[in-house]
């Protein structure tokens, strides 16, 4: 069910009051003192922080194997068929903070989740405008980014299925979001255009109010059913349309082809994968566009990996895909399937298919990618949604679908 454009204004102003500000919420543990080891930079390696995270995990936190993937997922929620783990991330200035998106084909169950203590203990969060959404809380968020120089400013994203789907901002950790004016004004700029129904999102890692969506629901009749990409240079307060290449189709996975630590790409260089009509590269911020694949991404979504020798990595189907070339050209490589995600922790590159049961495969970083394994005889219902590394204590985490959300110790 979406609301019209007339009511989420009224409830937004509502939920702000007559000063703008948001409600009063409760605050989230950001860092310690500086431990040992600490660099100065986000623990996925993307940026610059303005705190210095300390290592260590509480001690009640869960506790993990190098061999063997634990469940971490919040309990009483019914990771199945009908349900799935989605976005998954953590605060960088407090690894601790964990947050995870959830969702269902009933809507009431799923939302966003908050850890912490590194997932010993949950909390359901996410507040909007009761008025705007038939509920308190997001629904069913598919990804939330938190801002390396200020971890109580996230993102969260909703698309597919749900009352509270568009792009939603917290200033609070998470406790509370509300949809920017300008957000809510897109509809105003194209006939029949409905923005609200996201299905990725992409954070530049030099700044954060650098964004590009891309949609599950295509851009109206004079698009032919096919949907663009949407970017804000300012945190979503003005967003610039993109408009899609004839045949793009819709449900697409957006990224930057931009890591700054291994001095590859840039902010306009964007990689776009579509359900049917392969992935798309733009190297001058969506201008043009040049279809550098056939091969497209698995329903659900799709993400990227540079591994330590700047060897670019995509999930897709029927494979996943190598570029030595930061995108421009691409070599398969696993096997048949269909992937959502592949990751890596500096030594070991790590996927697995979907909708399947199964074990992890893994290959080594630096390798030619073409060689992979079982990682163990663990095996799981579903393959992961998304995947993200807390450097600081060695901990790979995998939100994976209908099984839920694990977490590996590394080296």
């Amino acid at each position: 069910m979406h609301r019209s454009l007339a009511s989420m204004t009224t409830v937004l102003l509502l939920a702000c009051g007559s000063s703008g500000e948001p409600p009063a919420v409760h605050d989230v543990p950001e860092s310690g003192q500086a431990g040992s080891g600490a660099s100065g930079e986000s623990p996925d390696g993307s940026g610059s922080l303005a705190c210095s995270p300390e290592p260590g995990l509480p001690a009640d936190a869960p506790q993990l194997s190098d061999t063997l993937w634990t469940q971490i997922s919040p309990p009483g929620f019914p990771f199945d068929a009908s349900t799935s783990a989605t976005g998954i991330a953590f605060s960088p200035c407090n690894p601790r903070v964990l947050y995870l998106c959830t969702g269902s084909f009933d809507p009431s169950k799923g939302g966003l989740y908050r850890s912490l203590d590194a997932g010993a203990t949950w909390t359901k969060i996410g507040r909007v405008p009761t008025t705007f959404t038939g509920g308190d809380h997001l629904e069913g968020p598919n990804h939330v980014r938190i801002d390396p120089a200020d971890p109580k400013h996230v993102y969260a994203v909703e698309g597919v299925r749900g009352n509270t789907e568009g792009f939603w901002v917290s200033t609070d950790g998470g406790d509370s979001f509300l949809m920017p004016d300008g957000f809510l004004a897109l509809t105003k700029t194209s006939d029949g255009f409905f923005p609200f129904d996201i299905y990725d999102i992409a954070v530049d890692p030099k700044d954060f109010s650098h964004v590009l969506l891309s949609h599950h629901f295509g851009w109206g009749a004079q698009y032919g059913g096919d949907s663009g990409v949407l970017e804000s240079t300012d945190g979503g307060v003005s967003w610039k349309m993109h408009e899609p290449q004839a045949g793009w189709g819709t449900g697409h996975a957006i990224n930057f082809l931009f890591e700054p630590t291994l001095g590859i790409g840039n902010r306009d260089t964007w990689l776009l994968g579509t359900q049917g009509n392969g992935m798309w590269r733009t190297t001058d911020a969506g201008a043009t566009w040049t279809q550098v694949t056939t091969n497209g991404i698995q329903h659900g979504g799709g993400t990227i990996y540079y591994d330590k020798a700047g060897i670019l990595y995509a999930s897709g189907t029927p494979k996943n895909l190598r570029s030595t070339d930061n995108g421009e050209h691409w070599t398969e490589v696993c096997a048949p399937s269909g992937y959502t995600a592949v990751f890596g922790d500096g030594k070991q590159l790590y996927t697995r298919p979907v909708f399947n049961t199964g074990p992890f495969l893994t290959s080594p970083e630096g390798g030619d990618g073409t060689s992979w394994s079982d990682f163990s005889t663990q095996t799981f219902d579903d393959g992961p949604f998304e995947m993200t590394l807390d450097r600081t204590n060695g901990v790979l985490y995998s939100s994976s679908w209908g099984s839920g959300l694990w977490a590996l110790k590394i080296d």
